[in-house]
Order: C-alpha cells, then sequence, then structure tokens
C-alpha cells in the first residue's frame, strides 16, 4: 500500500501519471459502497467505546467493550437522562484507558479492571447510583495489578456499599477523593502511598503493605 506522501508525488505539477498511479490511489482509500471490516481500522478502533454486546434488562443495561479497544474516551457511557442506566460492564483485555467521566452517574454494580488497564481517569466511575428507583450501586471495585493511575474522583461513590478497597502495587498515584466512599471499612495499599486526600473516610482501617 503506497502512504500518502508517495501517492502526492504522482500527482505534482507537470507529472503525467499513468493507469496503475491511479489504480493505487483509488486502492489507497474505501469506497462509500464498501463495508470496512472491524479488522481493518487500525488506529480509529482504539478509541472508539463500541460496544459489541448491549442486554436490556428492564431499567438497565449489560454492555461489553470491544476486544480491539485500548481506550474508552471522555464521558463515553456517562449518564444523560435516559430512563435506563448500565449495571455491568465486561470489559475487555487489551484496555489501557478508561477516560474521563467515562461512565460517571451511571450504575454499575462491580468494577473489574482487565490486566492490561493503566489508567483511570478523573471521575471515571463518579456517583454510581440508582437514578430511578435511588438505590444504593457499586457493591465490589476489584483493580489490576499493572494499573498505574486512579484520576481524582474515579470512584466518588457516596452511596456505594464497597467494604474493602486493594490498590495495587503498580499504582503511582490516586487523586483527590478517587475513593470518597462512606462505606468503606478496609483499604490495603502499597507501603508510602499519600491517601491523604482521596476521600477514605477516617473510620477506614488503612493497611500498608
Amino acid at each position: 500500500m503506497k502512504t500518502k506522501e508517495e501517492l502526492k508525488q504522482y500527482f505534482e505539477t507537470g507529472d503525467i501519471p499513468k493507469q496503475e498511479d491511479f489504480w493505487a490511489w483509488l486502492d489507497a482509500y474505501w469506497h462509500k459502497d464498501e463495508k470496512i471490516s472491524e479488522s481493518a481500522i487500525d488506529s480509529v478502533e482504539k478509541i472508539i467505546p463500541n460496544i459489541v454486546d448491549e442486554t436490556l434488562l428492564g431499567h438497565s443495561i449489560s454492555v461489553s467493550i470491544s476486544n480491539n479497544v485500548r481506550k474508552i474516551t471522555q464521558a463515553a457511557f456517562q449518564y444523560s437522562g435516559m430512563n435506563y442506566q448500565i449495571i455491568e460492564v465486561n470489559f475487555n483485555e487489551g484496555l489501557e484507558e478508561i477516560g474521563m467521566y467515562a461512565f460517571e452517574a451511571q450504575n454499575v454494580k462491580k468494577v473489574k479492571t482487565p490486566s492490561t488497564l493503566k489508567i483511570i481517569d478523573n471521575g471515571a466511575f463518579n456517583t454510581q447510583a440508582d437514578a430511578v428507583y435511588n438505590a444504593d450501586s457499586l457493591g465490589e471495585i476489584i483493580l489490576n495489578e499493572g494499573l498505574i493511575k486512579i484520576g481524582d474522583y474515579a470512584f466518588n461513590c457516596p452511596r456505594a456499599k464497597v467494604k474493602n478497597i486493594y490498590i495495587p502495587s503498580s499504582v503511582q498515584t490516586v487523586g483527590q477523593n478517587a475513593f470518597a466512599i462512606p462505606s468503606l471499612k478496609t483499604v490495603s495499599a502499597p507501603a508510602g502511598m499519600d491517601l491523604s486526600n482521596t476521600g477514605i473516610p477516617t473510620t477506614a482501617i488503612i493497611t500498608y503493605r
């Protein structure tokens, strides 16, 4: 496949392009009548929050993230007043980043991050709660070894029921009010990590490993 720069050289002022030059140019682009397969896309697919499975359950929805997605973009699944909320998210292996406010104000019950995840950005799971029945939400958070950053307000959830948090040894930064969860009872963290502004309730027992 010819690069864009190579193709440009065939059509400079004074050039007389040959048949194969035109064909090379046409072969380098998609025609509107052609179907583009998911496997054929190399760059866009890595940031688009594709949903490969979507199951409606009354006022709730279960979603799975496509295997080729590397980053879930900012506010990709942010709740915006629909008559249903996301209660389950199945993350793909290969996912590296969950963007800012990606699932803000949804009703996710459990967050289990894939082994490839490196970043949970600001507000990614902020204020999980049931907007329909006003019930509690988010009962479990399981974070992967290899995770590096947990952003500000990432898990700021006053209505959560999470009791225990294990912060992997790979985590380098935990942002302001990242774990502002009143229900927390215990937190296990790497030795030397500063958790003073992370919102962890004063009643929770923090153990450093």
